[in-house]
Protein backbone atom coordinates (compact mmCIF):
# COMPACT_ATOMS: atom_id res chain seq x y z
CA UNK A 1 0.00 0.00 0.00
CA UNK A 2 1.34 3.33 -1.05
CA UNK A 3 2.34 5.87 1.59
CA UNK A 4 2.37 9.35 0.51
CA UNK A 5 3.47 12.43 1.93
CA UNK A 6 3.53 16.48 0.93
CA UNK A 7 6.72 18.24 0.92
CA UNK A 8 5.61 21.68 1.12
CA UNK A 9 8.79 23.56 -0.35
CA UNK A 10 9.91 27.20 1.02
CA UNK A 11 6.63 29.32 1.47
CA UNK A 12 8.64 32.42 3.07
CA UNK A 13 8.26 35.99 3.09
CA UNK A 14 11.31 36.77 1.20
CA UNK A 15 10.29 34.62 -1.79
CA UNK A 16 6.90 36.52 -1.73
CA UNK A 17 5.31 39.65 -2.97
CA UNK A 18 5.48 42.04 -2.79
CA UNK A 19 8.10 43.04 -0.25
CA UNK A 20 10.01 39.77 -0.63
CA UNK A 21 13.78 40.37 -1.13
CA UNK A 22 13.50 37.43 -3.67
CA UNK A 23 9.95 37.69 -4.33
CA UNK A 24 8.67 35.36 -6.95
CA UNK A 25 5.70 36.47 -9.10
CA UNK A 26 2.53 34.83 -8.43
CA UNK A 27 4.57 32.89 -5.53
CA UNK A 28 1.12 34.36 -2.62
CA UNK A 29 -1.08 33.17 -5.35
CA UNK A 30 -0.32 29.52 -4.52
CA UNK A 31 -0.79 30.21 -1.23
CA UNK A 32 -4.08 29.16 -0.29
CA UNK A 33 -4.68 26.25 -2.56
CA UNK A 34 -1.77 24.45 -0.80
CA UNK A 35 -3.70 25.45 2.70
CA UNK A 36 -6.50 23.69 1.13
CA UNK A 37 -4.44 20.78 -0.19
CA UNK A 38 -3.01 20.20 3.42
CA UNK A 39 -6.47 18.97 4.70
CA UNK A 40 -7.55 17.22 1.32
CA UNK A 41 -5.64 13.87 0.96
CA UNK A 42 -4.69 11.18 3.34
CA UNK A 43 -1.26 12.17 4.03
CA UNK A 44 1.20 10.06 5.45
CA UNK A 45 3.44 13.19 6.20
CA UNK A 46 3.00 16.75 5.33
CA UNK A 47 6.98 18.37 5.44
CA UNK A 48 7.27 22.28 5.11
CA UNK A 49 11.05 23.22 4.22
CA UNK A 50 12.70 26.28 4.83
CA UNK A 51 16.13 28.26 3.47
CA UNK A 52 18.01 29.24 6.57
CA UNK A 53 21.03 31.55 5.94
CA UNK A 54 23.49 32.85 8.07
CA UNK A 55 23.95 36.27 7.40
CA UNK A 56 27.09 35.77 5.09
CA UNK A 57 26.10 33.37 2.99
CA UNK A 58 27.95 32.46 0.53
CA UNK A 59 25.16 32.43 -2.08
CA UNK A 60 24.39 36.29 -1.05
CA UNK A 61 25.93 38.47 -3.97
CA UNK A 62 26.70 40.86 -1.04
CA UNK A 63 29.12 38.59 0.25
CA UNK A 64 31.16 38.69 -3.10
CA UNK A 65 30.03 42.33 -3.70
CA UNK A 66 28.50 41.74 -7.07
CA UNK A 67 24.91 42.41 -8.45
CA UNK A 68 22.13 40.14 -7.56
CA UNK A 69 21.24 37.32 -10.40
CA UNK A 70 25.07 36.94 -11.42
CA UNK A 71 26.61 33.49 -11.70
CA UNK A 72 29.82 32.98 -10.24
CA UNK A 73 32.35 30.05 -10.19
CA UNK A 74 32.10 28.68 -6.83
CA UNK A 75 34.85 25.69 -5.31
CA UNK A 76 34.11 22.59 -3.71
CA UNK A 77 34.39 23.43 0.20
CA UNK A 78 36.55 20.01 0.83
CA UNK A 79 38.96 21.00 -1.99
CA UNK A 80 38.22 17.87 -4.29
CA UNK A 81 40.09 17.64 -7.31
CA UNK A 82 38.56 17.57 -10.62
CA UNK A 83 40.95 13.96 -12.37
CA UNK A 84 40.33 15.72 -15.59
CA UNK A 85 41.68 19.28 -14.49
CA UNK A 86 44.19 18.32 -11.65
CA UNK A 87 42.44 21.51 -9.67
CA UNK A 88 40.03 21.48 -7.62
CA UNK A 89 36.21 20.92 -8.48
CA UNK A 90 34.19 24.02 -9.51
CA UNK A 91 30.43 25.01 -9.81
CA UNK A 92 29.16 28.26 -11.61
CA UNK A 93 26.19 29.25 -9.90
CA UNK A 94 23.74 32.31 -9.26
CA UNK A 95 24.63 34.16 -6.44
CA UNK A 96 21.00 36.28 -4.79
CA UNK A 97 20.00 38.88 -3.16
CA UNK A 98 20.14 38.31 0.82
CA UNK A 99 17.44 35.94 1.73
CA UNK A 100 15.90 33.98 4.70
CA UNK A 101 18.20 35.22 6.96
CA UNK A 102 18.21 32.97 10.35
CA UNK A 103 15.21 34.24 12.69
CA UNK A 104 14.64 37.49 10.51
CA UNK A 105 10.80 38.09 9.32
CA UNK A 106 11.87 37.27 5.93
CA UNK A 107 12.91 33.89 6.63
CA UNK A 108 9.18 33.59 8.18
CA UNK A 109 7.08 30.82 6.84
CA UNK A 110 3.63 32.84 5.68
CA UNK A 111 1.30 33.11 8.03
CA UNK A 112 -1.77 31.75 6.87
CA UNK A 113 0.16 28.65 5.56
CA UNK A 114 1.94 28.40 9.41
CA UNK A 115 -1.66 28.59 10.74
CA UNK A 116 -2.61 25.42 8.78
CA UNK A 117 0.42 23.65 8.96
CA UNK A 118 0.46 24.24 12.86
CA UNK A 119 -3.65 22.91 13.00
CA UNK A 120 -2.37 19.70 11.33
CA UNK A 121 -2.86 16.75 13.78
CA UNK A 122 -1.14 13.88 11.96
CA UNK A 123 2.66 13.49 11.26
CA UNK A 124 4.56 16.54 10.25
CA UNK A 125 7.81 17.77 10.09
CA UNK A 126 9.95 20.67 9.27
CA UNK A 127 13.47 20.66 7.20
CA UNK A 128 16.04 23.62 7.20
CA UNK A 129 18.28 23.86 4.42
CA UNK A 130 21.03 26.50 3.70
CA UNK A 131 22.86 27.16 7.27
CA UNK A 132 26.07 25.99 6.31
CA UNK A 133 27.73 29.10 5.03
CA UNK A 134 30.33 27.45 2.65
CA UNK A 135 27.70 25.74 0.43
CA UNK A 136 24.71 26.23 -1.95
CA UNK A 137 21.49 24.45 -1.37
CA UNK A 138 18.63 23.77 -3.38
CA UNK A 139 16.85 20.61 -2.64
CA UNK A 140 16.02 19.96 0.84
CA UNK A 141 17.71 16.49 0.63
CA UNK A 142 21.28 17.88 0.80
CA UNK A 143 24.05 20.71 -0.54
CA UNK A 144 24.50 21.36 -4.19
CA UNK A 145 28.14 18.99 -4.13
CA UNK A 146 26.22 16.38 -2.22
CA UNK A 147 28.34 16.41 0.84
CA UNK A 148 26.17 17.66 3.15
CA UNK A 149 22.33 15.63 4.04
CA UNK A 150 19.48 17.22 6.10
CA UNK A 151 17.02 14.66 7.75
CA UNK A 152 14.45 14.63 4.78
CA UNK A 153 15.70 11.36 3.43
CA UNK A 154 16.18 9.48 7.16
CA UNK A 155 13.23 11.08 7.82
CA UNK A 156 10.89 9.74 4.73
CA UNK A 157 12.66 6.30 5.05
CA UNK A 158 11.39 5.73 8.86
CA UNK A 159 7.96 6.83 8.26
CA UNK A 160 7.81 3.97 5.79
CA UNK A 161 7.22 6.71 2.57
CA UNK A 162 6.83 5.34 -0.76
CA UNK A 163 6.12 8.61 -2.99
CA UNK A 164 6.40 12.48 -2.38
CA UNK A 165 4.41 15.15 -4.05
CA UNK A 166 6.36 18.46 -4.34
CA UNK A 167 4.69 21.71 -3.98
CA UNK A 168 5.70 25.38 -3.84
CA UNK A 169 8.98 27.93 -4.35
CA UNK A 170 10.42 27.71 -6.89
CA UNK A 171 9.63 24.94 -9.39
CA UNK A 172 12.87 25.58 -11.32
CA UNK A 173 14.95 25.74 -8.27
CA UNK A 174 13.88 24.40 -4.64
CA UNK A 175 11.58 22.50 -5.76
CA UNK A 176 12.57 21.29 -8.78
CA UNK A 177 16.27 20.15 -6.91
CA UNK A 178 14.67 18.26 -4.24
CA UNK A 179 12.24 16.46 -6.68
CA UNK A 180 15.02 15.46 -8.69
CA UNK A 181 17.12 14.07 -5.38
CA UNK A 182 14.03 12.23 -3.98
CA UNK A 183 13.25 10.20 -6.91
CA UNK A 184 17.47 9.50 -7.17
CA UNK A 185 16.79 8.28 -3.65
CA UNK A 186 14.15 6.01 -5.12
CA UNK A 187 10.77 7.42 -4.38
CA UNK A 188 8.09 7.76 -6.52
CA UNK A 189 7.97 11.60 -7.09
CA UNK A 190 5.43 14.08 -8.52
CA UNK A 191 4.91 17.66 -8.66
CA UNK A 192 1.92 19.34 -8.45
CA UNK A 193 2.69 22.14 -11.49
CA UNK A 194 -0.24 24.69 -10.55
CA UNK A 195 0.62 24.63 -7.26
CA UNK A 196 4.06 26.33 -7.75
CA UNK A 197 6.07 29.07 -9.15
CA UNK A 198 8.78 29.92 -10.98
CA UNK A 199 11.87 32.31 -11.18
CA UNK A 200 12.88 32.12 -14.58
CA UNK A 201 8.58 31.33 -16.04
CA UNK A 202 10.03 31.97 -19.27
CA UNK A 203 12.42 28.74 -19.26
CA UNK A 204 9.59 26.66 -18.25
CA UNK A 205 10.22 23.92 -20.92
CA UNK A 206 13.37 23.47 -19.78
CA UNK A 207 12.26 23.00 -16.01
CA UNK A 208 10.05 20.33 -17.26
CA UNK A 209 12.54 18.61 -19.17
CA UNK A 210 14.98 18.31 -16.14
CA UNK A 211 11.47 16.97 -13.87
CA UNK A 212 11.06 14.67 -16.64
CA UNK A 213 14.47 13.39 -17.39
CA UNK A 214 14.95 12.53 -13.80
CA UNK A 215 11.77 10.27 -13.47
CA UNK A 216 9.51 12.87 -11.38
CA UNK A 217 6.11 12.94 -12.81
CA UNK A 218 4.53 16.42 -13.53
CA UNK A 219 0.60 16.23 -12.24
CA UNK A 220 -2.14 18.02 -12.21
CA UNK A 221 -5.07 17.72 -9.11
CA UNK A 222 -7.05 15.11 -10.84
CA UNK A 223 -3.88 13.06 -10.70
CA UNK A 224 -3.96 12.82 -6.80
CA UNK A 225 -6.01 9.98 -5.99
CA UNK A 226 -4.60 7.68 -8.10
CA UNK A 227 -1.42 7.37 -5.41
CA UNK A 228 -3.60 7.15 -2.62
CA UNK A 229 -4.71 3.87 -3.81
Amino acid sequence: MSKVALAVIDLQEDFLPPDGSLAIADGRSIIPKINKLLSKHNWAAIINTQDWHPHNHISFASTHGVAPYSQLQFTHPEGKIDATTNQAQVMTQYVWPDHCVQDTAGAALEQSFADAFNQIQGEKTNVKKGYLVDREYYSCFQDCWGLHHTEMQPYLKEKGITDVVFVGLAYDFCVMNSAVDCAKDGFNTVVLKDYCKSVYPDKIAETDKVYTDAGVRIVEDKDLDALFK
